[in-house]
C-alpha cells in the first residue's frame, strides 16, 4: 500500500530533512510540501485526487496559521486526512490541544527515519495515535492513578471498569490493540471488545475524542 504524505512546516530546512528521512521508502510517497497552514489549506484544495495526501506532517509553531489551527481546519474539510504532529516541543498543554484538534500522533522531529516510518503505518493501519517515548511519559504522567469510580451521578459516560481504565490509559500512549493484549496479558480481540466498550460508555467514535473527554473530565491533570 503507497502511503501519500504532504509536509508542513514553516522552514525549508526541516521540510527538506522529514523527506529525507522518508524518501528511500518505496511504501511511501511526499506528494505534496506546505510552508504553514494557509498554503497547506489553498494547495489541497489545487491537489489532483490521485495525488491528495493520506497523512500530513504536522509542524505547530508556524506563521499566518499555527499546526493546531490547522489540523482543525484541515480535518474538518477533510475528515479522511490523518496528522502527525512533527515539533520540538514536549509541552503537555500543547499535546493534548493537538490531539484535541484531531492529531493522530505526536512526535518530536530528533525521532529516526524508522520511528517516523512506523508512526505513519501505525495511524494510517491501525489508527493508533503513536508518540515519541518523552511525549508518551508526559502523557501517561497526566493520567490519573487512581480508575473513575462507578457510582458518579455522570455514570453514563464515565463508568468505566478498572480493566477499561487500564486499556484507556494504554491508549493514549497509542498502542495497537496488539501491543495492549501483550502489555495486559490479554488478546488483541479482548482488548477490542473492551474499547468497543469503552466508546460505547463514552459516547465517543475514536481515541482523539477519548483523550479529549478524559481531559474535560479531570481524569488527568
Amino acid at each position: 500500500m503507497l502511503i501519500k504524505i504532504a509536509i508542513v512546516d514553516d522552514k525549508q530546512i526541516n521540510r527538506t530533512t522529514t523527506k529525507n528521512k522518508l524518501v528511500q521508502d518505496a511504501d511511501i510517497s511526499i506528494v505534496l510540501e506546505a510552508k504553514n497552514g494557509i498554503d497547506f489549506l489553498q494547495k489541497l484544495k489545487e491537489q489532483p485526487l490521485d495525488q491528495f495526501p493520506d497523512l500530513a506532517l504536522m509542524d505547530l509553531e508556524m506563521p499566518e496559521m499555527n499546526g493546531i489551527e490547522t489540523i482543525r481546519q484541515a480535518g474538518g474539510i477533510y475528515p479522511q486526512l490523518k496528522f502527525i504532529v512533527l515539533t520540538i516541543f514536549e509541552d503537555s498543554e500543547k499535546i493534548f490541544e493537538a490531539i484535541k484538534a484531531g492529531a493522530g500522533g505526536y512526535l518530536l522531529k530528533e525521532d529516526t527515519a524508522l520511528n517516523l516510518k512506523d508512526a505513519i503505518v501505525h495511524v494510517i493501519e491501525f489508527n493508533g495515535i503513536p508518540m515519541s517515548p518523552a511525549i508518551a511519559r508526559k502523557a501517561m504522567a497526566l493520567l490519573k492513578e487512581s480508575p473513575v469510580k462507578t457510582d458518579t451521578k455522570e455514570s453514563d459516560t464515565s463508568n468505566l471498569t478498572e480493566r477499561e481504565m487500564e486499556i484507556l490509559k494504554e491508549m493514549v500512549t497509542g498502542k495497537n490493540y496488539k501491543a495492549i493484549g501483550e502489555k495486559l496479558f490479554i488478546s488483541p480481540l479482548t482488548v477490542k471488545k473492551h474499547v468497543s466498550h469503552i466508546y460505547e460508555k463514552l459516547h465517543v467514535r475514536n481515541r482523539s475524542q477519548i483523550i479529549n473527554l478524559a481531559y474535560k473530565k479531570k481524569w488527568i491533570n
